[in-house]
Formats: structure tokens, sequence, C-alpha cells
């Protein structure tokens, strides 16, 4: 009889979604198809495993992830989906903050300022702080700040080294209490409330890692410190927790991801199951050939041999210009004699540039 959920998965993606309990890590190559297995991990969960979506958080990065994310379930499941939590990092840390507010310096009702509202915030501190904002500018202080709740420092906690680190720790309080005293939060406390929540209530994370018997993370590799600790406190009663990432594809350093958390998985979880899906839907096989000898000079990384079925494809073409100027032209160049001759389309082509 065909199975829906089930037969059109390669082997490894298949061994991913019908994994047992426990702590399963599941680095996905490029194009491997890893939103299908954790989309179909869920369902699989709900639906053959009489798992109540009640008792099952599913964290993603993006509302844009989410929202197909949960389309894609309610698809395919044939069991209420009602107490399901699913979405992104920020906005089930608002939810559970709002939920537990009696422990926390804010109300329930607490409003949350966007980019523009923070760096108000900021030069408002450094001005009361009599800071020079010429000097100091607000939107590297603020950074500096971001990083800070990120690694789940507090304004006491913060190291000072230097005498810029002297002025992001003084503008740091001087922000917080501000944020207290309009009852806010900023993006980074979302994560940051979180995590000290669990951490330092016992009844609190006891009550959510009980309630939810699995967790399942997307896109684990750019997770940040706070965001996995968080993790761990949610996992913390059942131990159920799935990870879908590929430490290779970590992009986000510059706003607090750090790929070692797929280090730190394996270094807490010594038992956990690694499953590797190595078969790319999307490239040719010189498109991964090449990639491969780029990534393969990075250190702590699982090395993945990807293939796929979509054949060798075209050679690659390297070029070696003078200038900027003559590299502009034979890009220039290439695509309209291949458009003239009407061998591709001007919409077939992407062109990648640093700045």
């Amino acid at each position: 009889m065909p199975d829906a959920l089930l037969d059109d998965l390669n082997p490894q993606q298949k061994k991913a979604v019908t994994a047992g309990d426990g702590q399963i890590l599941v680095l996905a190559g490029p194009g491997s198809g890893k939103t299908r297995v954790l989309t179909r991990r869920l369902v699989y969960l709900i639906d053959r495993c009489a798992v109540p979506a009640s008792e099952l958080i599913a964290v993603t990065f993006t509302n844009k992830a989410a929202r197909q994310m949960e389309e894609r379930v309610m698809g395919m499941a044939h069991t209420s989906l009602q107490g399901l939590w699913l979405g992104t990092f920020h906005a089930m840390c608002a939810r559970l903050l709002r939920r537990e507010a009696k422990a926390l310096p804010f109300n329930a009702n607490f409003v949350i300022f966007d980019s523009d509202d923070q760096e108000a915030l900021v030069k408002r501190a450094l001005r009361e702080l009599n800071i020079d904002d010429k000097i100091h500018r607000p939107a590297s202080i603020h950074a500096a700040i971001s990083n800070a709740k990120n690694e789940l420092y507090t304004p006491q906690d913060l190291p000072v080294t230097s005498y810029r680190d002297e002025v992001v720790k003084r503008v740091y309080a001087r922000y917080q209490e501000l944020l207290q005293t309009n009852n806010a939060v900023d993006f980074d406390d979302l994560l940051f409330y979180g995590t000290q929540l669990l951490r330092e209530n016992p009844y609190i994370r006891e009550s959510y890692s009980r309630r939810f018997m699995h967790v399942l993370v997307d896109e684990f590799q750019d997770t940040n410190l706070a965001q996995y600790e968080l993790l761990k406190h949610l996992s913390s009663y059942h131990r159920n927790i799935f990870v879908v990432g590929d430490e290779d594809q970590s992009i986000y350093r510059w706003r607090g991801a750090d790929y070692r958390n797929v280090l730190r998985f394996e270094k807490d979880f010594p038992d956990c199951q690694k499953i590797l899906l190595e078969q790319n839907y999307r490239s040719t096989q010189t498109v991964l050939d090449a990639a491969r000898q780029v990534i393969d000079q990075n250190r702590n990384r699982t090395p993945k041999h990807l293939f796929t079925d979509r054949g060798s494809g075209s050679k690659i073409v390297q070029f070696a210009a003078t200038d900027d100027v003559a590299e502009a032209e034979f890009v220039v160049n290439r695509i309209q004699d291949q458009v003239r001759a009407k061998a591709a389309r001007a919409s077939d082509f992407a062109v990648m540039y640093r700045t």
C-alpha cells in the first residue's frame, strides 16, 4: 500500500524521519531536502507515534519558514494540530515570556521595540551618560550590546578589557533601565530573558520540559549561544531533541550565530545519533565537487560527500580579469552572447558579487 509520508524519501531522509527517541543530529548538505525531513518528522510523530501536537515544539528562523512548515504539516497530518508550538525562536520566546511574566522584571503586556526604537534608546543613554556619540557611534554600541545578550552577559557580568568595553557596559546598563521604564524589550531580550527564565526557575523549566516531549529545530547551524541554551532547557526532561542543520552553511556569524553549537551538541549529547543527508536535488555533480574542494579546507566540520542524479553538468569556466572593469565586461558579454544566440534567456542568469 502506498505511503505518502515515506515513499518519496531517499534512504537517509527516511532514516531521519523515522528515527527513535533521543538526540538526533541531522547534518543536511545544501539542496538535500532538510525542510522536507523536518516537516515529515513532525507528521510522523503526530500520526505514526501518536504524540499529541500539544507536546511538540518546532522552531524555525523566519516567519516565512514557519508558515510554510505549518501549511505542509496541515496538508499531510490526519490528526489535530491543536496546541502545537511552531514558530520562530523570537515568537516562541515572546509567548513564553507573556505566560510567565510574574517571574520577570516587566509585565505581560510588554512591547517589543524595533531597531529604530532601540537605537534611539541607545542615543538617549549616551546623552544621559555624557558620552560623545561622535566617538562612540550608537549603532556600534548597540551591536556590542546585542552581542553581549547573545552570549548571555548581563551588564554586571560583561568583561571589561578596554575603555570601549567600559563604555558599552555603562550604556548597556542604562539601556536596560530605560527599556524596563517603558515596559519594553528588544529582540535580543526575548532570547535572553527566555533562557534566563528557564535557567533560574526550576519549576518553570520542568513544567515546559515535561510538556514538550519532542523539540525540533531548523537551521541549527545558525543558532547562537542563547538559543542553544534555551533548547537544552526545553529538552531537559524527555531529552528528545531533533536538530537539522549544516555547519558548512553557517553564514550569520555577524549576528551571533555560532556553528560550534553543532560541536557542542555532540559533546553535550555523546550518545546522539548523527544522520547525514548527502543526496543533492538542486545542482549538478560538477558544481557539488567544486564546492566540496573549497569547503573541505574548513576545520571543525563533518566531512560530507554530496552526490546527485542530475548528471555531471557543464564544466566551470574560470576567467582571470585584469581589473574590475574587464571582469564586468566579461560577464555582460557572456550573457549578451547567450541571449542573442537564443541559447538562454536573461532570467536564466544570476550574477553574484561582494558589494
